[in-house]
């Protein structure tokens, strides 16, 4: 969807002229004076830019934009002025109400320049605060992980329905140092970032309960799996077998899922679904935060699964 740029004007007749001039450039919504804009805003936003007269009856366009300003920080703001009304468009620059003010009359050519600056300027900000929303998102996930007092998904309400890392934690804490025969083995869905990015959540939901199904098929009935992480499943298997002789059974039952049709809009489209691994013993640590670690500090060395 094109950004919306918003004009606002107490004439109808000016509002027209824009919507004549911009149309096959942008997105134009147009609002008779500052009260109407505001009601747009709300309403109808988010605007990438909105563009306001100064002198407009009830409500300026410096007071107008000030407002916008406080219900919608990012949307860049541009003032339209006279040069009578000159010193109130510096002002209003300097104290950072507006990005930019254009004398009236003004032409197409710099019109159109400014607003292609201040949709640069929008993208800009946008990309930033989307950056900070992430930065803090992946700040909680790791708190999270660190503590798992609380995570997306326990209490099987993540997309594969499974217990999460509270419940894994629970399951495995008497056997740390003691079950000689339990192995934890963690898995990574390598292509789920990918298929998230290039199809979307519901695309990316289907493939990893696809995987999810894969593995608890070939895994046996006593064996327990976890939602540990995004794209990454735990399980605590059962075996009195050597660590080569399990890492060997578990290649091979990971090669029945690495063939997936992803249905995207009707369209079907065969992709892979390649499970990376690893697996430690549970009697050579005294509790879960140590074996994560280890598995940290291989993934480092070998590339094998990456960082948990």
């Amino acid at each position: 969807m094109a950004d919306k740029i918003l004009f606002v004007d107490d004439e109808p007749s000016v509002l027209d002229g824009y919507r004549r001039m911009l149309h096959r450039d942008f997105e134009v919504d147009t609002a008779t004076g500052g009260e109407d804009g505001l009601v747009l805003v709300r309403g109808t936003g988010p605007y990438a830019v909105v563009v306001s007269d100064m002198r407009m009856p009830g409500m300026n366009g410096a007071e107008f934009l000030a407002q916008v300003r406080q219900l919608v920080p990012e949307t860049v703001r541009i003032l339209l002025t006279g040069y009578s009304d000159m010193n109130a468009a510096i002002d209003a620059v300097n104290e950072g109400n507006i990005f930019r003010y254009l004398t009236k009359p003004c032409q197409k050519e710099v019109l159109v320049k400014a607003i292609n600056l201040s949709l640069e300027q929008y993208s800009t900000v946008t990309a930033e605060k989307m950056l900070v929303k992430k930065a803090r998102v992946f700040e909680r996930a790791t708190s999270d992980r660190d503590s798992t007092e609380v995570c997306l998904w326990d209490n099987s309400e993540g997309p594969a329905g499974l217990p999460g890392p509270s419940q894994a934690r629970s399951f495995l804490s008497p056997l740390f140092g003691v079950d000689i025969k339990s192995y934890v083995v963690l898995f990574k869905i390598t292509m789920l970032q990918t298929i998230e990015e290039r199809y979307g959540e519901e695309a990316a939901g289907d493939y990893l309960n696809f995987a999810t199904q894969s593995l608890m098929q070939s895994l046996r009935p006593n064996d327990r799996l976890f939602h540990w992480g995004r794209d990454v499943l735990m399980a605590v298997v059962n075996r009195l077998i050597s660590q080569g002789a399990l890492r060997l059974e578990v290649d091979r039952l990971t090669l029945s899922s690495r063939g997936y049709m992803l249905d995207v809009n009707g369209k079907k489209i065969m992709t892979a679904c390649p499970i990376a691994f690893d697996l430690l013993p549970v009697s050579q640590f005294p509790r879960l935060d140590e074996m994560i670690k280890a598995f940290n500090v291989r993934a480092a060395k070998a590339n094998s699964i990456g960082m948990i």
